[in-house]
């Protein structure tokens, strides 16, 4: 449920961000990479809450510092992931092929093809070492001492 949580608010989101960055002067490709990006950041704020306590059961380890930090390491991996595939889908699919569609379609289209390629980095990477004992921080802390 938190990922469907994330992705609602990723998908739905992206829709005005980009009408508000088209309406600011910025050109369709920029305003789409932006409202990309914006999107995934707000679902992922909203995101890390329910999946401390739900998803991942580590509701009570005592550990959100350290596990927001590695939430914040593999959701910027994801968000990169997002980025790349929807602008690439966008680009060099959805505008190439898929003309007789419109724009929003193929926005929409790409969006989510980056979004399915995010939410697969995003749920193994939390699954693997974001809510999981790893011995990271503790090697990152002693390094800053």
């Amino acid at each position: 449920m938190t990922g469907v949580l994330g992705a609602i608010v990723n998908f739905l989101s992206q829709i005005p961000l980009k009408t508000m960055f088209v309406d600011f002067g910025m050109n369709d490709n920029k305003a789409f990479a932006w409202s990309v990006f914006w999107a995934y950041m707000i679902a992922t704020a909203v995101s890390f809450i329910p999946a401390k306590i739900w998803a991942f059961s580590a509701k009570s380890t005592g550990n959100t510092r350290r596990e927001w930090l590695k939430f914040f390491i593999i959701a910027t991996l994801a968000l990169g992931v997002q980025e790349v595939v929807s602008i690439l889908v966008r680009n060099q699919i959805a505008n190439v092929y898929f003309t007789d569609y419109s724009e929003f379609i193929r926005d929409k289209g790409s969006h989510l093809a980056g979004m399915a390629c995010s939410f697969i980095a995003n749920f193994f990477g939390h699954r693997l070492f974001t809510f999981r004992s790893t011995g990271l921080y503790d090697k990152m802390k002693t390094q800053q001492n």
